[in-house]
């Protein structure tokens, strides 16, 4: 079934539908309940202050019409389409031999359900599996003979469901395999011969774990987002040559790990649509990162040399440089204006002549497959601004491109493990793409784009969020086999040591919101759980990356112990980690197997926090409503750094000066090293500073609930990276780490 969204239809369709939900009758509610049900979309959740929250009917009933699932007629309920639907789904499952794809977990599970009519229940049959890697176990079987789970009667039929127990999953290898149930000889009787293939996944009971995370290491770094430095080099914005820079300047100060901002590719059209948790493509990366000047066809190309030392390109260099927020499109321009020339170089002395270099990029090409050359013929496909050059609508300039920021990111973790950094990048993959890029583009059959990712009412967002991210749809999901969640976990695993999955709770379940105006509030909606977390552990051991689940907000206690029982880290706040969501936690109550950040990209600064600037800011936002809620949240933010005050005398960590008496002064370097030293102690294995930090800096990376009214994801740091770890080092900011992390 099918929903017409037609324009016209989108600003009364909400009216049609709560009309009819009010028209429901007895009989029709406890049907449409269960069939919401089969959907995996939630009657009720826990909100943050733990109390449980019912969802509306209509709410529910808005996501499963948003899903593609029409069940109006004449503005009505049609009872026929919904028992229909029921129908459909509860009968699908019987009438398929075996599911398209069976996810098993290594030494644990031994065994896969099928199911037979009433006539196949004494054929005999054969089973096979078709291992990763190459080889064949194959034997007969006759259905009658094994275990009955349960039976139904389905359409005049009944369906035995069956348990075939294989003594070969004990022992199977790790991997991606076939399972094929076929009848062996159907002579004897009436019964036509099939045969039927499942995707077999075995997958590892925990995450990769490499030494320094089973011997309990306790590791620190920075996180930084990577647009934001400043230096001489770069052209005004953070490029992977200042990553190499900080990957020596964290090594010479003993850091374990780098954690970045999602790198994912932007919309080249609209540059600036900078989030860079809002992605064209979260399986390529962005080629604004590219330092062109590193790359043999930047100096080897005379159209570059002379295009670069023209007095006009310096002076607007400059200028794009100077300026105090990121200017992405005329970054953009400039950059794919030398990428281009350099391309043409590339074509005519590397890739014409067939040489070493030529076979890197080919061989990268033919790796990544499918999927770049999609997002290759996707991205030259569009309508581009006017003024793109026919070198860039090539193909291969998308290649090209991407071969050169894949090169450049890969050397930065290749360095970050020679200089001894022992975990290396962390990088961040982002909890969905934009409506209109190459990612969904590729898979418009798995996603739902009339719907958005989002959140309920918090108190950070007492509206409620709206992230303008289509989300999966669970069964599409499962019906293909998982491929596309499987080919984000490969790419975001490359070049890197960890990978912090943004909003792990996705894995379980995502908050459902109409992405245009004036329809419901949304729904949570189910995801397969158990089985996105075995694929998350199976492509952590090939890849040997670690995996960090960002579990801040409201998160359900299951999803503890996913991440518990797979060894995955959670991601915690010096700022929310409080015993009673009042009173701050003493570092050896904090969780062990965790990345505990002093702050984050969505959250103020530890400077902008303790000086109470980030509500100051927020109330010329007008995201505090009137003075009155200003003067009450500054009184709450007192009490907060007395009681950090507190704590750090009963650490033996207050600096000399530092009392309750003064909670009101301003943060200074003596107590950001205290405050520092503080979290360094902290109990958990993983522990991080904001580059922002080291130099007391206010403005917020991101204000939560703003778009125009303050330039999200454009600022820059005060000051370039040397200068940062020059006052790091002056104000011994990173003396405790080295003494408490040793």
């Amino acid at each position: 079934m099918s929903y017409n969204f037609d324009e016209d239809m989108k600003a009364n369709s909400f009216d049609v539908l709560a009309a009819a939900c009010d028209a429901l009758t007895e009989t029709q509610k406890p049907a449409l309940e269960s069939l919401l049900d089969l959907h995996g979309i939630a009657s009720s959740f826990i909100e943050y202050s733990g109390q449980r929250v019912p969802i509306s009917l209509l709410d529910r009933w808005d996501v499963l019409q948003l899903k593609g699932v029409d069940l109006l007629t004449d503005a009505q309920l049609d009872s026929v389409k919904l028992k229909n639907e029921v129908r459909r789904l509860q009968e699908s499952q019987w009438l398929q031999c075996i599911a398209p794809v069976i996810v098993l977990n290594q030494g644990i599970d031994n065994s896969v359900d099928l199911r037979f009519s009433r006539e196949q229940l004494h054929t005999v049959h054969i089973w096979k599996i078709q291992w990763e890697g190459g080889q064949t176990s194959e034997s007969e079987f006759t259905p009658s003979a094994l275990q009955e789970q349960e039976s139904a009667d389905i359409g005049g039929e009944h369906i035995s469901a069956r348990r075939l127990y294989l003594s070969e999953l004990e022992t199977a290898p790790l991997g991606y395999h076939e399972l094929t149930i076929a009848t062996k000889d159907v002579a004897q009787n009436a019964l036509e011969k099939f045969e039927i293939t499942s995707s077999l996944i075995i997958a590892p009971q925990r995450c990769y774990e490499p030494d320094w995370s089973t011997e309990g290491r306790r590791v620190w770094g920075f996180s930084v987002q990577l647009y934001s430095v400043r230096s001489e080099s770069n052209w005004g914005m953070g490029d992977f040559s200042d990553l190499s820079r900080l990957v020596s300047l964290s090594s010479s100060c003993g850091a374990g790990f780098l954690a970045l901002n999602p790198l994912h590719a932007l919309d080249p059209q609209r540059p600036e649509e900078c989030s860079p948790y809002s992605p064209n493509d979260r399986r390529r990366l962005n080629i604004l990162y590219i330092d062109p000047t590193v790359e043999p066809e930047y100096s080897g190309s005379e159209s570059v040399q002379k295009l670069v030392s023209t007095l006009a390109w310096e002076k607007s260099l400059f200028k794009i440089k100077e300026k105090t927020v990121i200017d992405y499109r005329m970054i953009a321009q400039k950059k794919r204006q030398v990428l281009a020339l350099m391309f043409a170089y590339f074509l005519k002395f590397e890739l014409a002549k067939k040489s070493t270099r030529a076979k890197h990029y080919m061989d990268f090409v033919k790796r990544e497959g499918e999927s770049l050359n999609y997002f290759a013929g996707f991205e030259v496909e569009r309508d581009f601004a006017r003024g793109t050059s026919e070198l860039e609508k090539d193909p291969r300039f998308v290649l090209y491109t991407q071969w050169l920021a894949d090169g450049q990111l890969t050397q930065c973790q290749v360095k970050a493990k020679a200089l001894g950094l022992s975990i290396g990048l962390i990088r961040d993959l982002a909890v969905g793409s934009s409506a209109g890029g190459a990612e969904i583009g590729q898979n418009s059959d798995l996603f739902c784009t009339q719907t958005s990712v989002g959140a309920p009412p918090d108190p950070l967002a007492p509206q409620g969020q709206n992230w303008g991210l289509p989300p999966m749809d669970p069964m599409k999901m499962r019906a293909s086999g998982y491929r596309h969640f499987i080919n984000l976990l490969r790419t975001n695993m490359a070049s890197c040591g960890a990978l912090r999955i943004d909003h792990v709770m996705a894995l379980m379940r995502l908050w459902w919101c109409p992405r245009f105006p004036g329809r419901g509030h949304g729904s949570y909606v189910a995801y397969p759980v158990a089985e996105l977390f075995s694929i998350l552990r199976l492509e952590s051991q090939r890849n040997r990356c670690v995996v960090i689940g960002e579990d801040l907000g409201v998160v359900p206690p299951e999803i503890r112990q996913y991440l518990d029982g797979s060894g995955i880290y959670s991601n915690v706040l010096f700022y929310f980690e409080k015993y009673d969501g009042h009173h701050f936690k003493r570092p050896e109550d904090f969780k062990e197997k965790a990345l505990a950040m002093v702050a984050n990209h969505d959250v103020p600064t530890l400077a902008a926090w303790w000086n109470s600037a980030d509500l100051t800011l927020r109330r010329n936002l007008e995201l505090i409503e009137n003075d009155d809620e200003l003067s009450s949240q500054l009184s709450r933010r007192d009490e907060e750094r007395k009681q950090i005050l507190h704590l750090l005398q009963n650490q033996w960590l207050a600096p000399s000066g530092w009392t309750v008496d003064n909670s009101h002064n301003k943060l200074d370097y003596a107590l950001c090293a205290a405050i520092f030293r503080l979290c360094a102690r902290s109990k958990s294995q993983l522990v991080s500073i904001q580059l922002e930090d080291l130099v007391l800096y206010e403005m917020p990376v991101n204000i939560p609930g703003t778009c125009s009214e303050y330039p999200n994801w454009q600022r820059k740091l005060p000051v370039s990276l040397e200068e940062i770890f020059a006052t790091a080092g002056q104000e011994k900011l990173l003396e405790g780490f080295l003494l408490e992390r040793g």
